[in-house]
C-alpha cells in the first residue's frame, strides 16, 4: 500500500483528476473501478471520483509499488544544453516565473524531441530549490499561455499549484491585457479593428480566417491596432489581442493585405527573402511586449530583441516603448 498526503500543490482537484496525474499510463475508467471497490481511499473512506481534495488528506492506494510505478511510468528526462543561456528572466518571485521568450524556440513539447523553453524552466526551478519534481507527485510547472516557436516576448510560468489555478482564471474570464509590436508591410489606417474567424489544420499546422464562421469548430478572433509610424512601405504597429488564437495575429493581418516581416507562413515571400539575405532575418517580427494579469494587478513588460531592434534601425523606426512615453 502507498500512503500519499495531499499538499497545497494537489489540493483543491477532483480526486479522480488527482490519480490520473499521478498514474497518467492507467486508464481513467480503471481508476473509477478501484475506487468503487475500495482498492484506493481517501482518508480512510470509500470516494467519490469527483470528491475534491484538500491539504492534509490521505489517500491510500492498496497496489504494489512495483503496479504504481507501471502507472507512472514517467518519461525520460531530456538533456539539456548545460551552456545555454536561454532563459532571460523578466520577473520572479515565490509563485511566478516570468520569461522572455526568444525566436526559434518552442514554448512547450510538441512531437518532435525539440527542447522548449518549459523544459529549460524547469530545470532552472529544480536547480534553484523552488520545485522538487519528488515531492511534487503531481504537479509540474507549465506555461500558463503559449506563443508561437518565432514570436518572442512574455511567458508566465506558475511555481506552484495554486498559481497556476490563479493566472489560468484570469486569462479564462479575460482579465488579462496583452500588447504586441509587429513590423508589417503596407500602411493601415491610424487605428483599426479585426474580428473574424480563425479555422485550423492541425496536420498542416496552419490557419485560415473567414470574416463569417463556417463551421462550429471556427473560433472568433478579435485585435485592435494602432499604427505607431509609416516609413516607406512598412508599418509599426501596437496590437491589443482581445483573443489568443493559434497564429491569430499572423493571420489576421496577411488576411487584410498587412503581413507581418518575416513571417514565412502567412508573408510576403519575395519582400522576406531579401531581408533574410540582406540581414539575416529569419522569423516574424512579432514581439508580446506586455502582459497584465488585472485582477492581480501586475503588469509585465519584455524589451524588443535584438534582431527586432535592429530592422526598426533599418527602416528609420523608434523603439516603440519611446514613441508611447
Amino acid at each position: 500500500m502507498k500512503i500519499i498526503v495531499i499538499t497545497e500543490n494537489e489540493s483543491n482537484q477532483r480526486l479522480d483528476r488527482f490519480l490520473k496525474k499521478l498514474m497518467p499510463q492507467a486508464s481513467t475508467g480503471f481508476l473509477q473501478k478501484m475506487l468503487r471497490k475500495k482498492r484506493i481511499k481517501l482518508n480512510g473512506q470509500k470516494s467519490e471520483p469527483s470528491t475534491a481534495i484538500a491539504a492534509g488528506d490521505v489517500v491510500q492506494i492498496y497496489f504494489s509499488e512495483e503496479t504504481i510505478s507501471n502507472f507512472r511510468s514517467a518519461s525520460a528526462k531530456k538533456k539539456l544544453d548545460k551552456n545555454s543561456t536561454i532563459l532571460d528572466i523578466i520577473y520572479e518571485n515565490s509563485d511566478l516565473l516570468v520569461l522572455n521568450k526568444p525566436a526559434e524556440v518552442l514554448t512547450q513539447p510538441d512531437k518532435t524531441e525539440e527542447i522548449s523553453l518549459i523544459d529549460y524552466a524547469v530545470d532552472y526551478l529544480i536547480k534553484k530549490g523552488d520545485y522538487n519534481p519528488k515531492t511534487n507527485l503531481t504537479f509540474t510547472p507549465a506555461c500558463a499561455n503559449r506563443l508561437d516557436k518565432n514570436t518572442t516576448g512574455i511567458i508566465l510560468v506558475p511555481k506552484n499549484f495554486k498559481s497556476l489555478q490563479d493566472v489560468n482564471k484570469a486569462i479564462r474570464e479575460d482579465q488579462t491585457e496583452k500588447i504586441y509590436y509587429t513590423l508589417v508591410c503596407g500602411k493601415p489606417q491610424a487605428v483599426g479593428e479585426i474580428v473574424g474567424y480563425l479555422k485550423k489544420d492541425p496536420d498542416k499546422n496552419t490557419v485560415t480566417f473567414s470574416e463569417q464562421q463556417t463551421s462550429p469548430s471556427d473560433k472568433k478572433s478579435v485585435l485592435n491596432y494602432e499604427t505607431l509610424e509609416s516609413h516607406g512601405d512598412f508599418s509599426l504597429l501596437k496590437i491589443n489581442l482581445k483573443t489568443g488564437r493559434s497564429h491569430q495575429i499572423r493571420v489576421q493581418l496577411a488576411a487584410v493585405g498587412f503581413p507581418i516581416l518575416g513571417d514565412p507562413k502567412y508573408g510576403n515571400r519575395l519582400i522576406n527573402s531579401r531581408l533574410y539575405e540582406e540581414s539575416g532575418l529569419r522569423s516574424q517580427l512579432l514581439h508580446s511586449a506586455q502582459f497584465t494579469l488585472v485582477d492581480m494587478g501586475k503588469t509585465f513588460t519584455a524589451p524588443i530583441p535584438p534582431i527586432f531592434e535592429k530592422m526598426l534601425k533599418r527602416f528609420g523606426f523608434k523603439d516603440p516603448f519611446l514613441l508611447e512615453k
